[in-house]
């Protein structure tokens, strides 16, 4: 048995809350991590988890194990970033979790570049929209767009984005020009459901000095971003959303931009990771591509 190997899946446990939501994580079998945690037990000669069929705890020992598990890793992962800084080697595993459109629009097909630059870095990328805990969840470096809260990680600006008004080519052949935000109240257009109020969004103008706000009332709306996209694609509608989301159909002719003097400023898209990583050469080699992918966007 690897002792450290060993801690880190017990410590994996424990912040999972389970062995398969461990197992999960790390990549490997349950069985894996339970005969881990077994042999870790006999190794100390005593309990660490109080274990039933629904439940898991900790005992005494268990949370002395933890507690110092935690500053034993801290320290290796200090001591690992610092020697692979110091010979410029950007290597290990990597953890990344970003937004699905992001990660399928921007990212994903600019990764076989990163992953022959650095071909001892092991990315894992995991999507989500909701802000995480990264040492909670063992993530490395986030991507997010919108206002960050005030978390004490490093974070630096990629972008900052629009609000941009697209419908399919064969809808505007059919209604023809939109010259003002006014032209849409007789034209169909696809709501977003806001997830939590299940309210549709308004739409926001701005040109010059002048403000206008246009709330969708046609007959569709959906709570899922890249569905109303596809949408909008297939001629249901026009829509409003991010420049990161719709900039790739626009170039492709899929969707035509409408009223491109309106488009008012939309949240920042950025890329964060801890304090403590700020000098870890296998996370400086991510910013580094991430702000390449997005330096003309």
């Amino acid at each position: 048995m690897d002792r450290l190997d060993a801690l880190k899946v017990f410590c994996s446990v424990v912040e999972a809350g389970g062995f398969s939501r461990a197992a999960d994580r790390l990549g490997i079998s349950t069985s894996s991590v339970t005969n881990q945690v077994l042999a870790l037990e006999a190794h100390f000669r005593t309990k660490l988890l109080n274990r039933t069929t629904r439940s898991m705890s900790l005992t005494a020992e268990g949370q002395f194990c933890y507690a110092q598990a935690q500053l034993l890793l801290g320290r290796m992962t200090e001591l690992e970033d610092s020697l692979l800084l110091s010979g410029q080697v950007a290597a290990g595993v990597l953890r990344v979790d970003m937004p699905s459109i992001i990660c399928r629009k921007y990212i994903a097909p600019a990764l076989p570049g990163f992953l022959a630059a650095y071909p001892e870095i092991n990315l894992k990328i995991t999507v989500s929209d909701r802000m995480i805990d990264m040492a909670e969840e063992g993530v490395d470096v986030l991507i997010r767009i919108g206002d960050l809260p005030d978390s004490g990680l490093i974070a630096k600006t990629l972008c900052t984005t629009q609000y941009l008004c697209c419908a399919a080519p064969m809808l505007l052949d059919q209604y023809g020009p939109i010259e003002t935000p006014h032209d849409l109240v007789q034209l169909p257009c696809l709501g977003f459901l806001n997830p939590k109020t299940r309210m549709v969004r308004p739409w926001q103008f701005h040109k010059d000095d002048e403000l206008h706000t246009h709330v969708p009332q046609g007959a569709l709306a959906i709570d899922h971003i890249e569905s109303i996209i596809e949408a909008a694609q297939a001629g249901c509608g026009i829509i409003q959303q991010l420049s990161v989301s719709l900039a790739p159909l626009i170039r492709d002719g899929r969707l035509t931009n409408v009223l491109q003097d309106w488009a008012s400023t939309g949240p920042k898209l950025s890329v964060l990771y801890q304090q403590k990583h700020h000098k870890a050469a296998k996370i400086q080699a991510f910013v580094d591509f991430v702000a390449e992918v997005f330096k003309d966007a």
